[in-house]
């Protein structure tokens, strides 16, 4: 008996979209326009089902609206308790008539099925030296196999037209057959014939009647079926009745005031528009379908742009409940998040592996649970050290025992523990109790969404515990990948409460009755679609026997077919078409711009996104701003970041707050090679050792006259590689390519200082603390050298530097505005050691000082603020001074000094996140509120 319940659930084993054995009908999926099954035939099977007729439909989506109707009809009636009506697809129906005869062989799953197809057909492609077979190409195989059973079609032995692809799928067919024979086993698709032919023995006596919905086409083995059923006293009852054969010439009924076209910007905008469109029309009751010819391109441009039209709270991250729109596409289970964890924990391995994909791994919430904290802070500091590669141990160590450090214990045990080989069966079971035993999941509450992805995983891990006789004893990295393969493979659809709206592909829409009808995607280049025959039947036999995507004439006759039967069935339709797709014009398809009557439709400009109602609607609130924190004395002692505290606050006053106050930083990205930091700390440290060894321009000169310059640089930058710890170890090669890098740079530098009037170093490395207005910054002087005008301060750079920036209260580059503070200096200069482009820029208070470097009177950029050096100096101690004093006193707020542009202050900041600058619009990068819809579904 059936209770009143709010949902209905798919019986146990019902086949999904993605289950359709296509030895039954024509398609790989069902071929219905939405509207086909209209009311009166819904009445008609209503009655019928009533009367204890079982309904087979042409797939699981027709069932589940069938059924949903049914029952909302016997509750409206006032019924608490009604009969569970049989419904359920035509296949589903056959697999359980064949299993009550017991008459013959069990019934293979489609799972089991398709592992001893790639068994056969690797096999007999590895004895082929120098040809290399997918898992795609098996599976393309394994449906035209399908094909050729579903539609009674035997390949020819030989002639001109058997192809290679063709001749191996013999090959491959014979050999899978024989297989599943020595097991003792029928595959689904030839389940079919075998129940033919039990019917028509009289072997079994199905019903009195059957409906038959949702078939447009019946194949060979379908029309064989109905015709045995028929024999055998079965009233078969179409709803509706199948069309008539391919014919192109099918004609279109007249359009006029009842198709409204609706040309859009791109395929982004056709989303945005149609959102709209249904948010307009919604009401109780209302049913309303977005029917999509090319689904897989548009799914998750729909999934974003109806969330964030239709639940814009959804995009919240804490958003919860459900969607009020289902989409009939589902995806590969692989892709669901927790399935994804589950495999990606079984994927680690006892040795290293790379680190972005053991961070992945290891911070995913199914697994971190408890431990997030301490695991990010593992992941940070991995990264930190450069780590391309990492592995169980290397985290082990660095967690220091704990929770953490037990759960990774139990992992490297498990591991260490694991059997070189078992069958499938023991696999599965281990995996459970390795999962169990390592903490994932935890005692994390899952939301409905990941109990049946939890559910599917549990389906898989059953799955492979029933591969042992097809596959025999295999590797833990063999079990683990044909896990992961079988999760790409299974499409997961989570079931949803019961919506009002629909997105449906065209092949997936069979049967379904819509009040409103919006048709997306309607351009030449995709409606009707391109034919895609299958590459291992010859093309003259898919012609031939009308196969499905075999030909233009077929796809043409079938887009026809639907359209008139979608048009017969509903009112009014909307059908839309992006005017550039691929980044080219699309046009109309011509179906729809041939038919007399479309007409324009207006856009829909009214929106939801919550970022746009929040510029647009609402007015934005004055806040009185939040009051300073100055920094405490306390504090003053504990801040650490020398003159990178005055350069934060000069670029933002927020980076500094957060950079030197909060701590925070951004996690670095490992790199291949050594990185910039590295190189320059080798550079620093081969620059003090060079000028603590020369001690200025008569050493340098002495040792170039002396031909000795060569060997010495050598010997330099083999020590100062020495004197910084690299991680990873590099090979020899690689550091002895870094090594001739760095050579050749110190020599190109060498040149620049032997160009300038005798000079001492009076000191490298120089470390300064600068008292600025009570902020204490510790600084280091690269290099200060004496010459015959004063004193000179150098600061190596490999950066660009511009000179304007020094004259503005904000510069970019404070660092020699700084070490100004420190001392009574003649000149102060950059030196920017790069390659091919070493110099000195700089000022000076007199010529001759620096090459290049031009005096405060003479240089064209700075000039001569207050009419001397002494004016510059006085100007910049004002600079830094007003910096210091901001940042002690508190101010913090997002103001980048540059905030557009690709070299810009926040196209180079990593705390972009954190002060949501972009949401402020002072990048210049944010929509703009315009309510066309951004592309991005962030509401």
């Amino acid at each position: 008996m059936h209770s009143e319940r709010p949902a209905r659930s798919l019986p146990r084993g019902q086949a999904s979209e993605s289950d359709i054995d296509t030895s039954l009908h024509v398609e790989d999926s069902p071929r219905l326009a939405a509207g086909s099954f209209n009311k009166e035939m819904l009445e008609e099977t209503f009655s019928h089902i009533k009367s204890g007729v079982p309904v087979l439909t042409v797939n699981a989506r027709l069932s589940r609206h069938i059924a949903r109707e049914y029952d909302l009809r016997m509750r409206r009636e006032g019924n608490s308790l009604w009969q569970t009506p049989l419904i359920l697809p035509l296949a589903s129906w056959l697999e359980r008539l064949w299993e009550s005869a017991a008459s013959g062989p069990p019934l293979l799953d489609g799972l089991r099925a398709g592992v001893l197809w790639e068994k056969a057909v690797l096999g007999a492609v590895r004895a082929l030296p120098g040809v290399l077979i997918t898992r795609g190409v098996a599976q393309s195989a394994y449906e035209a196999y399908s094909l050729l059973k579903g539609h009674s079609i035997t390949l020819p032995q030989g002639g001109i037209y058997l192809t290679e692809e063709a001749k191996a799928l013999r090959k491959w067919t014979a050999i899978y057959e024989a297989e599943v024979r020595r097991l003792g086993f029928i595959d689904g698709p030839s389940v079919v014939w075998a129940v033919i032919d039990l019917i028509e023995r009289g072997m079994v006596s199905p019903t009195p009647s059957l409906v038959l919905a949702g078939f447009d086409e019946l194949t060979p083995a379908a029309a064989r079926l109905v015709a045995a059923l028929e024999k055998n006293g079965t009233e078969v009852i179409f709803r509706p009745s199948p069309l008539p054969g391919p014919d192109p010439a099918v004609s279109l009924p007249d359009m006029s005031g009842r198709l409204i076209v609706r040309p859009c910007a791109d395929e982004t905008q056709e989303a945005v528009q149609a959102a709209r469109w249904l948010r307009s029309i919604a009401g109780p009751g209302v049913r309303a379908g977005v029917i999509v010819p090319d689904m897989k391109r548009y799914r998750d441009i729909i999934k974003r742009e109806f969330r964030a039209e239709l639940t814009p709270r959804r995009i919240l991250t804490d958003g919860e409940g459900d969607d009020i729109f289902n989409i009939s596409l589902g995806v590969p289970l692989y892709e669901e998040p927790l399935v994804n964890s589950a495999l990606g924990v079984l994927s680690i391995k006892g040795w290293r592996e790379d680190i972005l994909r053991l961070s992945s791994v290891l911070l995913c919430p199914y697994f971190a649970c408890a431990d997030a904290m301490a695991l990010a802070g593992i992941d940070a500091a991995l990264k930190e050290a450069n780590r391309l590669k990492a592995g169980l141990e290397d985290v082990r160590a660095l967690a220091r025992g704990g929770a953490l450090g037990a759960r990774l214990g139990e992992w490297i045990a498990a591991l260490r523990e694991a059997p070189k080989k078992e069958l499938p069966g023991f696999w599965a079971h281990s995996f459970s109790r390795f999962l169990k035993r390592v903490g994932w999941l935890g005692s994390i509450r899952l939301s409905s969404r990941e109990y049946q992805a939890f559910a599917a995983w549990n389906g898989l891990l059953e799955g492979l515990s029933g591969l042992d006789d097809v596959l025999g004893r295999i590797s833990r990295a063999e079990a683990v990948s044909r896990l992961a393969s079988m999760a790409k493979d299974r499409i997961h659809q989570p079931e949803n409460p019961d919506c009002g709206i629909e997105a449906l592909g065209l092949l997936e829409s069979a049967g379904i009755r819509f009040d409103h009808v919006w048709i997306m995607g309607c351009h030449e280049r995709s409606f009707p679609s391109q034919p895609s025959p299958n590459p291992f039947i010859p093309l003259h036999l898919q012609k031939t026997h009308g196969l499905p995507h075999s030909s233009h004439e077929r796809e043409l006759w079938f887009a026809k077919s639907v359209l008139k039967r979608l048009f017969d069935g509903s009112g009014a339709i909307t059908a839309s078409y992006p005017l550039k797709a691929d980044g080219k014009e699309a046009r109309l398809s011509p179906l729809l711009s041939g038919l007399n009557g479309p007409t324009a439709g207006s856009g829909f400009d009214a929106t939801s996104r919550l970022k746009d109602l929040s510029r647009n609607v609402c007015a934005l609130e004055d806040m009185p701003a939040e009051p300073l924190i100055p920094v405490s004395p306390e504090e003053r002692v504990r801040l650490t970041g020398g003159a990178e505290i005055i350069k934060n606050q000069s670029l933002c006053p927020f980076k500094a707050f957060a950079t030197h106050r909060l701590n925070a930083k951004a996690i670095a990205a490992p790199d291949f090679g050594l990185s910039e930091r590295e190189r320059g700390s080798i550079l620093h440290t081969a620059m003090k050792l060079f000028w603590e060894a020369l001690g200025g321009s008569e050493g340098l000169k002495g040792l170039k006259d002396g031909g000795g310059l060569d060997g010495f640089v050598h010997d330099l930058t083999l020590r100062a590689f020495t004197h910084v710890n690299l991680y990873p170890p590099f090979s020899d090669r690689f550091l002895e390519m870094e090594r001739e890098r760095c050579e050749a740079l110190l020599k190109e530098w060498a040149e620049v200082e032997s160009g300038r009037e005798p000079f001492a170093v009076k000191m490298v490395e120089r470390r300064a603390e600068i008292d600025i207005n009570g902020l204490r910054i510790n600084g280091r002087l690269d290099r200060v050298d004496t010459v015959d005008g004063g004193d000179v301060v150098i600061d190596y750079k490999s950066g660009a530097v511009n000179k304007k920036d020094w004259l503005t209260g904000r510069p970019k580059d404070p660092q020699l505005l700084i070490y100004s503070l420190s001392g009574r200096f003649d000149a102060i200069s950059f030196a920017r050691v790069v390659p091919g482009e070493c110099r000195f820029i700089g000022i000076s208070s007199a010529g001759d000082l620096l090459p290049g470097v031009a005096p405060i009177e003479q240089d064209r950029i700075i000039g001569a603020p207050g009419g001397d050096w002494d004016g510059l100096m006085a100007l910049w101690k004002k600079t830094v001074e007003d910096l210091a004093a901001a940042f002690l006193a508190g101010v913090a707020d997002v103001d980048p000094v540059e905030a557009i542009g690709r070299n810009s202050t926040c196209a180079h900041c990593d705390m972009a996140l954190f002060c949501r600058v972009v949401e402020m619009d002072v990048s210049g990068d944010a929509d703009e509120g315009n309510g066309n819809g951004d592309g991005n579904g962030d509401g």
